[in-house]
């Protein structure tokens, strides 16, 4: 299933859970709960729906679908929908939540799981009318408590426990009605735990896997518009739909560990991160996901590496990625940036290499960050491209913003704008490429010196760096301007090399 079969189905799962004022009733609360599902591609069923007083009770909810070939079916336990006297109704649901899920996949093979959902200090309530309608949740602990894989046959003997909490959740989601629901919501939660644990074996040998960890005050806001769709979707389908979302998320301190007992040995890790935030964006424009991780420790040892455990650090960790994905003839806007600032290696694996210190042991740094435009012709996550061996389409302009690597006191950085000639089978290139190093000659004499490099090896790589690069100001500065021009020959610092 891919990210965005997953979240929608995740927000689906997030309506049931969860202004100008107007009385609203119990059923037109479930109206629009039924209407929401719906327009995910699901068929609702209600079971056992029952008034009595001002309480609406509904023994359990089936929403299913079909999945190309096959079909897909989610089965949730009972709810109470309350009228509480001044317009509002309070969604009531049990202490323990069943759900199954199950269908059949395309090649025809059946699959069933059951999952069950505990609720404990759960106060939901919806308002509004039914033109704007609001729900307010304030849940004390919202987990995942277990999950039962019934077939196929095999899947029975997996030997597996899943644990997911959230504690003390908050936060609202917000629908206007249409056609095409416009909607707005936020959510808060204290912290989110989980643990999976796993008994797996390996020919007649088992194995054990365990991986846990906890993130501390997760926020969310988003917004967007939902529309009638297929659960198949392609992302340019949903969004020809008027399927749009964009929002902000952040969480704190965040630690997780995993432990693998096998054959082979054991393998164990611990990573620590402070803080984080994200943004993401689906709209006509394309798609758009980036974020930033801060003061991230990584330690990894066990009895299947062959080094005591080590410690790795990292100051920040960022990326972006944007790409068109509802196809057309003109250019659209796509980026990548992927950044690792302040990388510091455990002093072992210097000692290893360097044991006299004779390397600058500064923190490392790499950057890559690119945009450009092109012309998206074909639906890349249509599900039948990747058997139509058709190009998706082409590359007009490409901008390197930012390259960066700094490593035992060498740094290299550049820059550089090129388009593209698409008018040939194979596209040509023209502009400009600058690039600068300071500290290559210094770095390749300790690497002689210590052994590392052969003098030979040596020698060769100056007469590249000679070929391609010419003196910059300050001692050990080499820099470098390659030009691609339109006519497809390439010079280096105005002397031709094709």
């Amino acid at each position: 299933m891919t990210f965005h079969r997953t979240l929608t189905m995740t927000s689906v799962l997030a309506l049931m859970a969860g202004p100008a004022l107007a009385d609203l009733t119990a059923e037109e609360v479930l109206a629009d709960q039924i209407s929401q599902i719906e327009m995910y591609g699901f068929t609702a069923e209600v079971m056992d729906q029952n008034r009595s007083g001002d309480t609406l009770s509904v023994g359990s909810l089936v929403a299913s679908a079909m999945a190309g070939e096959g079909n897909f079916k989610v089965s949730m336990g009972g709810v109470r929908l309350v009228e509480q006297g001044d317009g509002t109704v309070k969604v009531e649901y049990p202490a323990v939540m069943p759900m199954t899920v199950s269908g059949t996949s395309e090649d025809g093979e059946t699959f069933e799981m059951s999952i069950s959902i505990s609720l404990t200090g759960a106060d939901v309530t919806a308002s509004g009318s039914t033109e704007l309608i609001r729900y307010d949740f304030d849940i004390e602990r919202v987990a995942v408590t277990e999950i039962e894989f019934l077939a196929p046959e095999e899947a029975k003997d997996m030997d597996m426990s899943v644990d997911v909490a959230f504690v003390n959740l908050t936060g609202f989601t917000e629908l206007a009605a249409g056609a095409v629901r416009d909607y707005t919501a936020e959510f808060a939660t204290e912290s989110l735990t989980f643990a999976v644990d796993a008994n797996v074996e390996e020919g007649e040998e088992p194995g054990h896997f365990r991986f846990e960890g906890s993130s501390q005050d997760l926020t969310s806001s988003y917004s967007g518009s939902v529309g009638q769709q297929d659960l198949m979707a392609s992302f340019a389908e949903s969004i020809r739909n008027g399927n749009r979302t964009e929002g902000t998320a952040a969480f704190g301190p965040t630690t997780y560990t995993f432990n693998v007992d096998s054959p082979d040995g054991t393998m164990e890790g611990a990573v620590a991160v402070a803080e984080g935030d994200f943004q993401f964006k689906m709209n006509e424009d394309g798609l758009d996901y980036g974020g930033m991780n801060r003061d991230i420790t990584l330690t990894v040892g066990g009895s299947s590496i062959p080094f005591p455990p080590m410690t790795f650090k990292l100051a920040e960790s960022e990326g972006r990625f944007a790409m068109p994905v509802v196809p057309g003839e003109e250019s659209q806007d796509f980026g990548l940036r992927m950044a690792m600032k302040g990388l510091e290696i455990d002093p072992m694996i210097w000692n290893m290499f360097d044991p006299a210190g004779q390397l600058a042991h500064d923190p490392a740094t790499l950057i890559i960050d690119i945009d450009g435009e092109g012309v998206l012709s074909a639906d890349v996550f249509d599900p039948e491209f990747a058997d139509s061996g058709e190009v998706p389409g082409q590359l007009d302009a490409l901008n390197v913003n930012e390259i960066e690597l700094s490593v035992a006191g060498a740094r290299l950085t550049g820059d550089g704008d090129f388009t593209f000639d698409n008018s040939s089978p194979m596209p040509v290139p023209s502009g400009v490429l600058n690039m600068m190093l300071t500290g290559g000659n210094g770095l390749l004499d300790t690497l002689v010196g210590m052994g590392l490099v052969p003098e030979d090896q040596a020698m060769g790589a100056r007469m590249m760096m000679g070929l391609f690069a010419r003196p910059g100001d300050g001692d050990d500065t080499l820099v470098s301007t390659i030009e691609f021009n339109e006519d497809g020959s390439i010079m280096a610092n105005g002397q031709r090399i094709k």
